[in-house]
């Protein structure tokens, strides 16, 4: 073992990163978690340059685990804290595994589209998160994809082999249901005009010129739940 039981890398200088999140806060939080657990000794956490992922952020890289995540969030670090660095157990819906080795920046023009894929709606809910029950995890065969109906709204529940997804089940195009579609665990396209999206982020990819709003979603008894605002 090394010199710390845990080493976290936070990117807070790299090209996007710290304009996807409040980066130089999220080291923060993480340094102070550690140090409320009585971890200081056992777990570092660095400031860090550029990964070369540009667009896919913000991004944390943790060791000796070698395990990284994407489009992370404020509200996922508490998660990220608890499970993974003080509990050795890896945040399998956050993890970010592109397929690709070595650097795998977008295009700029896909950035632009992804930021605005994560915009804030004008009319989205201003107040809190409501879970709401979705299915068992038994109902979406492994590696497959279901649509469901939660409190009138059309969610698709994607099992991408090591993590569940939710997403909205139409394609923003000409509102295809996305369960005809296919994906590869990272990527969803739409068959009807081959739009396709990250799984991870919601972000398009390729030709789609709009991205997939997502929900938050954790498991409890092996029933799946989204966040829905209220």
């Amino acid at each position: 073992m090394g010199q710390y039981e845990c080493h976290v890398f936070v990117c807070t200088s790299g090209e996007t990163c710290p304009t996807q999140g409040d980066t130089e806060r999220f080291v923060k939080i993480l340094r102070d978690g550690a140090r409320q657990a009585g971890k200081q000794s056992a777990v570092r956490v660095n400031k860090a340059g550029c990964f070369s992922q540009c667009g896919h952020g913000p991004m944390i890289v943790i060791y000796p685990d070698d395990v990284w995540y994407g489009g992370v969030q404020e509200s996922d670090l508490e998660e990220i804290l608890t499970s993974h660095i003080l509990g050795g157990r890896p945040v399998e819906r956050l993890r970010y595994r592109p397929g690709v080795p070595g650097a795998n920046k977008m295009s700029d023009e896909e950035i632009a589209r992804a930021a605005e894929s994560r915009a804030p709606r004008s009319d989205a809910g201003q107040g809190p998160a409501a879970w709401k029950r979705v299915c068992a995890r038994a109902d979406v065969p492994a590696n497959g994809m279901k649509q469901f109906s939660v409190d009138g709204v059309d969610v698709l529940m994607v099992n991408a082999g090591d993590a569940f997804v939710a997403c909205q089940a139409m394609c923003p195009h000409e509102a295809v249901p996305l369960e005809e579609g296919i994906h590869d665990g990272s990527t969803l396209t739409c068959m009807e005009h081959m739009w396709q999206f990250d799984l991870k982020t919601g972000a398009p990819l390729g030709d789609a010129q709009e991205g997939l709003k997502e929900y938050r979603l954790k498991e409890e008894h092996g029933d799946l739940y989204i966040a829905l605002e209220g």
